[in-house]
């Protein structure tokens, strides 16, 4: 930062370009200390240090129907995803379901649909708010969710949560949901943040 202060922020790779060059995707938030500067600062050209990736969520080989939930920025690791299938050529069925708030703001829009429309098995629909045939929020009803499928979620808690149910009304095993949450996650249970603040730090009491 100008101040000399060290801002550690994580943002996702959703892929690179035929030179190999990496790149981030940086959502500019108006009281954001580290975005507004990304955005108001860094230009082409400029060199950014940063730490091996790591997340919760990696996309598994296999041969199960994938379906890949978004909302709003939450599209950037699915973007990843997309990538590498259409990089490998893979051939499963690839369902993309993405919700935003109007066309416009849906960051990375074109290469999601380059890459779905790439697959031999790629089906995208998209929901909006305002401005698009499929306005409000996302609806399952009658979406032909694969048999057996894995599914990747990322986006706001309370969309990932009515997502889910309705996946597992769909017969989505819960095993087979995975997510990313881009902040601390709220969603698991008090037990459960118990249970690994026990394992992380066993000395202290809970």
């Amino acid at each position: 930062m100008p101040d000399g202060v060290r801002q550690l922020r994580q943002y996702t790779l959703p892929g690179h370009g035929a030179d190999g060059l990496r790149r981030i995707t940086a959502k500019r938030v108006g009281d954001g200390e580290v975005s507004s500067l990304l955005h108001a600062t860094v230009k082409e050209g400029d060199e950014l240090t940063l730490s091996a990736p790591f997340g919760d969520v990696a996309l598994d080989g296999g041969e199960a129907p994938l379906v890949l939930v978004s909302a709003g920025i939450g599209c950037t690791p699915i973007t990843a995803m997309l990538e590498h299938l259409a990089l490998t050529g893979d051939t499963r069925r690839v369902l993309v379901l993405h919700a935003d708030r109007p066309p416009a703001a849906h960051a990375l829009r074109a290469d999601m649909e380059r890459l779905a429309d790439a697959l031999p098995g790629g089906e995208r629909i998209f929901w909006y708010e305002e401005g698009h045939p499929r306005t409000g929020r996302m609806s399952l009803d009658g979406v032909d969710i694969p048999a057996g499928a894995v599914v990747y979620m990322c986006g706001p808690v309370p969309f990932m949560r009515a997502a889910r149910g309705e996946l597992i009304a769909a017969v989505v095993a819960p095993l087979d949901l995975h997510y990313e949450v881009f902040g601390p996650d709220l969603w698991l249970g008090a037990a459960r943040r118990r249970r690994d603040l026990k394992a992380a730090w066993p000395a202290f009491s809970y």
